[in-house]
């Protein structure tokens, strides 16, 4: 079997190719500019660096103290990712619904806004609570079968902060109670690791997080392989 640095190595490079990984400078979703930017959206349009994605993946699974009974896909991305695994690995999967996630990280954003309302907010929330369980005619959250007793690895292609991950688990939690199944959650993997306090952030939690690689390996092995200069590690850095 390859190893695991030759596999990242070839990952690295098949990221760049792609076009998944790119250099400049990018306004994120905080605001913030970073000069580099990771669409794993394409991964669709990449079998070679799915697949690559998906060995990662289910290399985290097979070394996870207890082997998950569902791996749930976190939109879109890592929905894409579950069902690759699920063919592969043999491990059933369902995924969150993208409303429900966007339902939340607009309320997370309100709820922050000091110059909203109190009263404003909640009256939103109970809006959207009511347009989310509309959702296409059924009242589901999360897509797929959750049996009793299952234990559930979630799946995603990227973290930064960890807010989404979060939300998802939440989500999942709620819809599980709804449909009365008890469920344990084991943590969340991801295939790249910004490493921007994603990891932090789901610790206080109490939440474990497995990560394929960190975004530092990806570009100490792009310039080491002489794909990038020497300035752009540091730009990353």
């Amino acid at each position: 079997m390859m190893s695991h640095d030759s596999l990242i190595d070839i990952f690295s490079r098949e990221l760049l190719a792609s076009g998944a990984l790119t250099f400049g400078e990018y306004r994120l979703r905080s605001g913030r500019i970073s000069p580099y930017y990771i669409d794993l959206r394409i991964l669709i349009s990449k079998p070679r660096l799915l697949s690559i994605a998906v060995e990662m993946i289910s290399r985290l699974i097979d070394d996870l103290p207890l082997r998950p009974t569902k791996l749930c896909g976190i939109p879109m991305t890592g929905a894409l990712i579950v069902s690759a695994i699920a063919v592969s690995k043999n491990i059933p999967g369902i995924y969150i619904r993208k409303e429900p996630m966007i339902y939340k990280d607009l309320l997370r954003k309100i709820s922050g806004d000091s110059s909203i309302d109190p009263g404003c907010v909640d009256s939103l929330s109970r809006i959207l609570g009511g347009v989310r369980s509309k959702t296409h005619g059924i009242s589901r959250l999360v897509d797929g079968v959750i049996d009793d007793g299952d234990k559930i690895l979630l799946v995603d292609d990227v973290i930064t902060t960890g807010d989404t991950k979060i939300e998802a688990i939440e989500i999942l939690e709620e819809e599980a109670k709804r449909r009365g199944k008890r469920i344990e959650i084991l943590g969340v993997a991801v295939l790249i690791d910004r490493e921007e306090g994603g990891e932090d952030a789901m610790i206080k939690r109490g939440i474990s997080l497995y990560r394929a690689v960190g975004i530092r390996s990806i570009i100490n092995s792009l310039e080491k392989q002489g794909l990038i200069d020497k300035s752009i590690q540091e730009a990353v850095e």
